[in-house]
């Protein structure tokens, strides 16, 4: 039961780390913190997620919308 428990509680802490830091990686405002958070995330999770496009870090030249995030206007952040 012991073992159960402590596969439970990782299993929390590591769902909720890659959690905040997909939404660190989607909506920081200053571009470092994003792309640090992008690659903690890499090593995380190495094969990202089943049937999602691999992140190119720009918007696509073919008319298909990207990421939602690729389309914001940040500025000069």
């Amino acid at each position: 039961m012991l073992i159960g428990l402590l596969s439970t509680i990782a299993a929390v802490l590591y769902g909720g780390t890659v959690c905040v830091l997909a939404l660190t990686a989607t909506f920081a405002r200053r571009r470092t913190l994003r792309r640090e958070a992008r690659s903690t995330l890499a090593v995380l999770v190495p094969n990202g997620l089943p049937g999602a496009a691999p992140w190119t870090g720009r918007v696509p030249t073919d008319g298909v919308p990207g990421p939602v995030a690729d389309r914001l206007p940040l500025g000069d952040v």
